[in-house]
């Protein structure tokens, strides 16, 4: 179905991920945007506009448009693609085909829209897959055999809980719990706590080097710096790995009824499977220190890491590409809500 020169993309709620089939991953940049308030001027894309957040006057907004699993501005996201795809396809008239990564949670006139946009930005035919059929391919997760198994995508707005067989979703979930929320919680918990405002990025660098879920003999300490609530002025605090795990502890419990919700409603016999085979963690949240160490405690079902987890999209679109024939009976995307297909 594809050939060499043809696309697969990722439109993440953190990154934006091109790749290529023979080539693998061609482009990889933060899914950002800084424009004029007023004009709508767009000033700069990707890792240039990332490197602008929190520092711009109040004439510059630097967001990203696609959040929370929805698109929350279409012509930014329009402007976007059209710079990637330039940048990646480089030749006028150049139109390949664009194997389309898709939220499920989108609404049907939402991934026509997005479809639309990717045609307008260069592409000549748009096929879709869904996110989590992507994710759990690029994990290592057989979806096409007939025994369950169940793939956790923790992506950067949402996380993605899907038992597959025989090719299909069976059950699945999409909690609005991810990597965002882990940030907001320590950005929460250091206002309340120390009485200091700190960053997104501040709150996501604590989180990488001395975060954990529910690890309790982890004794870690970093600095944390931002501006104190009572005085107005810049300021440090020394912060333990003991505080980021009660930071987080709301969202883990979060995550843990959304999988014991899963469970619930998988039959009894793909339930069986996935106790035997295991529950398979991709998407950057999943990177958490100690995550899949408390699933395995909390539901008693040894769960893995995959490989390089936050680009298991992207390798399991690399793999699409490469050889669509093995999965020519795999149900890539399929019209759902949340609850059981």
């Amino acid at each position: 179905m594809f050939g060499a020169d043809d696309l697969g993309l990722d439109l993440g709620t953190s990154m934006l991920t091109i790749v290529m089939r023979k080539k693998g991953i061609v482009l990889s940049e933060p899914c950002c945007i800084a424009y004029e308030r007023l004009s709508r001027q767009v000033l700069a894309i990707g890792e240039e506009a990332a490197r602008m957040a929190g520092r711009t006057p109040r004439n510059i907004i630097v967001e990203r448009p696609f959040r929370e699993g929805w698109i929350h501005s279409f012509d930014l996201v329009s402007d976007m693609l059209r710079h990637f795809m330039r940048q990646v396809t480089g030749r006028r008239g150049f139109r390949p085909r664009v194997l389309l990564v898709m939220p499920g949670a989108l609404a049907p006139t939402e991934r026509q829209t997005l479809s639309d946009i990717v045609l307008e930005a260069g592409a000549r035919e748009v096929r879709l897959v869904d996110e989590s059929v992507a994710s759990a391919i690029g994990g290592g997760v057989d979806v096409g055999q007939q025994y369950g198994r169940m793939n956790v995508d923790i992506g950067g707005s949402r996380t993605n809980v899907s038992v597959f067989s025989l090719g299909h979703q069976i059950v699945w979930d999409i909690l609005q719990t991810g990597g965002d929320r882990f940030d907001e919680a320590i950005v929460d918990y250091m206002r309340k706590k120390n009485n200091l405002l700190i960053g997104e990025k501040t709150a996501e660098q604590l989180k990488i080097d001395i975060g954990s879920a529910g690890v309790q003999n982890l004794n870690l300490t970093a600095e944390a710096y931002g501006r104190s609530l009572v005085s107005g002025l810049p300021r440090s605090v020394s912060v333990q790995s003991r505080e980021m795990g009660e930071a987080l502890d709301e969202a883990m419990r979060e995550l843990m009824i959304a999988l014991r919700r899963t469970l619930e409603r998988t039959p009894p016999e793909l339930a069986s499977d996935i106790f035997d085979a295991g529950i398979t963690l991709s998407g950057g949240g999943a990177k958490l220190y100690g995550l899949d160490k408390l699933i395995t405690e909390q539901l008693n079902i040894e769960t893995t890491l995959a490989d390089e987890p936050e680009l298991c999209t992207a390798h399991g679109l690399e793999n699409l590409l490469e050889d669509p024939d093995r999965y020519d009976l795999i149900d890539l995307y399929s019209d759902r809500s949340r609850g059981e297909g």
